[in-house]
């Protein structure tokens, strides 16, 4: 078996026993932290098993394991405080419909993970600078507007809408930061990829199209006119601000 393959295999493997876990006992405290540590396993599993321990193929794990320790630590300990996820409320019950949400998750992190694999695969992947500064860029504005929604929303009871700090300009602040470290990571292995490797582009479009069009801003968005439709503040705020990028969208 390809090592990409067996990575998809063991991704899967954490992903179902989590999902035992979590159907079991009706828990929504796994989601979020199985996610992040499939890209940590992953990416320290191709680290140590395909090459020599040089400083680009430490600094490309680095970068995982940094955004998955600061994602998987954040959301876990906000899951902790709000008790559950309403986002599985339809089907957290169903053993079918819940199901298909962990295979969804398996899928989904192995393909945006590609560049990681393909980049620790490749015998001399260099050092890009500026790609790194790209991806501190985008881990800082997620880190920063993660914490500054989360604090809004605890000292406002959830009742209300974030339009302060970040959020003043752009609606989705978290999301662009995303984008922007998977953009430098594929970035940064871009330069040593070869032939079929280049499939690992697929990683940054597929990150782009689930927050842009799939399960990100659409849902958000719709949740908040339904739930501030009466406000004229919100409908202001709408006028005034970009969804995730400035003058663009």
């Amino acid at each position: 078996m390809t090592p990409i393959f067996i990575s998809f295999v063991i991704i899967t493997l954490i992903n179902m026993l989590a999902y035992a876990w979590a159907y079991r006992n009706q828990s929504d405290h796994l989601t979020d932290i199985s996610y992040s540590f499939c890209f940590i396993a992953t990416s320290f599993y191709f680290l140590l098993g395909y090459g020599d321990i040089t400083p680009p193929r430490i600094v490309l794990t680095m970068m995982v394991f940094l955004w998955g320790l600061r994602l998987g630590g954040f959301l876990f300990y906000r899951i902790c405080k709000m008790g559950k996820d309403s986002r599985f409320d339809d089907f957290r019950n169903s053993k079918s419909g819940f199901l298909k949400f962990w295979i969804l998750q398996s899928v989904s992190i192995w393909i945006i993970a590609l560049p990681v694999m393909t980049g620790l695969l490749v015998q001399k992947l260099t050092l890009t600078i500026p790609a790194v500064l790209l991806w501190l860029c985008g881990w800082l504005l997620e880190s920063a507007s993660d914490w500054q929604k989360f604090t809004f929303k605890s000292s406002n009871n959830n009742s209300d809408f974030i339009n302060t700090g970040l959020y003043s300009s752009i609606r989705h602040p978290n999301y662009l930061g995303e984008i922007l470290v998977w953009l430098g990571i594929f970035w940064y292995v871009a330069p040593s990829l070869s032939g079929w490797m280049w499939w690992s582009i697929i990683s940054p479009a597929w990150v782009i199209i689930l927050l842009v069009k799939v399960s990100g801003i659409p849902i958000i968005e719709k949740s908040n006119q339904l739930k501030y439709k009466d406000n004229p503040s919100y409908k202001s705020y709408l006028q005034k601000t970009w969804r995730l990028i400035p003058c663009i969208y």
